[in-house]
């Protein structure tokens, strides 16, 4: 008798199409429950901000710039080094809501003529940064930039230096590239306690 009700029990769980039902009731409730997961996640817990907002939400300060040695050339023709400016500076959030990924475009130009000396980028904030707090230093450093024999060499021939600044631009996921201040690059070569005068 014991065995004809076990019998029973499992004829129950083996009929044709149970199985098979129950596991795709189960397997659609998982996928249901992932798509509201990330739908909740990206509306109410990173909720995205419009380029304006990402703007407001941004304070930068404790900026520094000078010039660096990108690279050092040695080819048949010309033996020197390639001097670009570089901006250093840290932000502060002073929106309501936590930053992450953040986007950081540097567009430095001749001050005079407006004509573009190299461009910068950098994927900061790759931690959230809550609203109040402060991030690492960030760097954008211009990939183009003056070529000579040697950092001397700029003091020898400080005629030909131009006054230069930067346009910073911020970005965060779907949010436009958004200007977002300008700052003048400052006339000191690292390494080195001259400071170009024109």
């Amino acid at each position: 008798m014991h065995e004809k009700e076990s019998s029973n029990i499992l004829n129950e769980y083996t009929k044709p199409g149970t199985f098979q039902n129950n596991s795709w009731i189960f397997f659609s409730l998982i996928i249901l429950f992932i798509i509201l997961f990330f739908l909740f996640k990206n509306e109410i817990i990173e909720k995205p901000l419009s380029s304006e907002e990402l703007k407001s939400s941004l304070e930068i300060f404790n900026i520094s710039s000078h010039w660096v040695v990108k690279k050092e050339i040695k080819d048949d023709d010309f033996e020197g080094i390639i001097l670009v400016p570089e901006i250093h500076f840290q932000v502060r959030n002073v929106g309501n809501s936590d930053l992450k990924y953040v986007f950081f475009l540097g567009v430095f130009r001749f001050l005079d003529s407006g004509k573009t000396i190299g461009e910068g980028f950098k994927m900061g904030l790759k931690k959230a940064l809550p609203p109040g707090q402060i991030s690492h230093k960030i760097k954008l450093t211009s990939g183009l930039g003056y070529r000579a024999s040697s950092k001397d060499a700029f003091e020898k021939h400080q005629k030909d230096w131009q006054s230069s600044f930067v346009e910073v631009f911020i970005k965060r996921r779907s949010s436009q590239l958004t200007f977002f201040k300008s700052y003048y690059i400052s006339r000191k070569i690292e390494g080195m306690n001259i400071k170009v005068r024109i």
